[in-house]
């Protein structure tokens, strides 16, 4: 290699970094995919536009949602893993992706924390202990005793693992026997609670609320010891018979592991604007969560400790790895 040669390498070498700090410094170039594991317009997915549409106005490039359902969250959450790790594609984790998944399954296709990096939580998202209208209960105290009255008659249905995991700590908890009925997605156990074929569920207010307004089901208490903003008169399991109940799931931001920190922290700031703008804490509120907001280390060490709770939660609902 002539001298001309080798310097003209080093010289190209040496940019190289600099050439990364550009990239970095012009982030956004280019349009961003949030990809969720859930079907358009369940309410992760309305939470996800209605950010995106927040950010693209903040970064000024679009944030298009992507939709990916099916295998219990893997496939919207190995196409985050396997994506370049420059920020362009993101994943809107919750805690059955990132603190349920680890305990419920034997052989994890990935790991919440080495495969990812943390960036911001969105939310606080409490279900609520519903009734089909024709059960003769009016309250958690009543629905407990008339349940422990009918071993193993009732049933409940589950469409995703937050419902399941609220439902089986009811039965624990509460000391009833139930069946449980598991469906591909809330929707479809929607429709047999409101036809009388379920009897109850744990269910996100957001999807149920229609069904209570007009009398087809009756809602009896609130998973969370937090209130609802937008539902203040549902009270909490835990003021309602069943003292030290608590459930929420949580939503937040990942991308994928080895990050560029300032894209990352671009990233946080963007979407902590929009998670504290009174209009998104508004929409939120109506879609029946609890805006929240961190930046990425106390999100890592949120996630962290949240696996430690869900293994706890698991193991008390009864709850094994298949």
């Amino acid at each position: 290699m002539n001298i001309k040669r080798r310097s003209l390498l080093l010289a190209a070498l040496a940019m190289l970094p600099l050439t990364g700090a550009l990239a970095q410094a012009d982030f956004p170039s280019r349009p961003i995919r949030l990809v969720i594991s859930f079907p358009p317009g369940s309410t992760s997915d309305l939470l996800a536009r209605h950010l995106g549409e927040h950010v693209s106005k903040t970064l000024g490039q679009p944030v298009v949602v992507e939709s990916k359902p099916g295998a219990q969250g893997v496939i919207a959450a190995r196409a985050v893993v396997n994506s370049p790790k420059d920020g362009y594609t993101l994943f809107l984790g919750t805690n059955s992706s990132h603190a349920a998944y680890v305990h419920l399954i034997k052989q994890p296709k990935y790991d919440p924390i080495k495969d990812f990096t943390p960036i911001s939580q969105f939310t606080v998202n409490p279900l609520l202990l519903v009734v089909n209208a024709q059960l003769p209960v009016h309250s958690a105290q009543e629905f407990v005793k008339y349940a422990k009255e009918r071993p193993g008659k009732l049933s409940f249905g589950t469409g995703n693992t937050g419902g399941l995991v609220a439902a089986q700590l009811l039965k624990a908890q509460a000391g009833i026997d139930a069946v449980g009925v598991s469906y591909p997605g809330t929707a479809q156990a929607t429709t047999d609670l409101v036809a009388g074929r379920l009897d109850f569920m744990m269910i996100d207010p957001l999807v149920i609320r229609s069904f209570v307004e007009v009398g087809k089901v009756r809602v009896l208490g609130l998973t969370s010891t937090q209130r609802l903003p937008s539902m203040p008169e549902v009270t909490p399991l835990a003021e309602a018979g069943l003292p030290g109940y608590s459930y929420a799931s949580w939503s937040g931001l990942f991308g994928p592991a080895g990050m560029p920190p300032e894209v990352t922290r671009r990233l946080s700031q963007a979407f902590t604007k929009a998670v504290t703008d009174p209009a998104t804490e508004k929409y939120f509120a109506d879609l029946g969560f609890i805006a929240t907001s961190s930046k990425p280390e106390a999100f890592h060490a949120f996630v962290q400790d949240q696996i430690t709770v869900w293994g706890r939660l698991t193991k008390e609902a009864g709850l094994v790895a298949q």
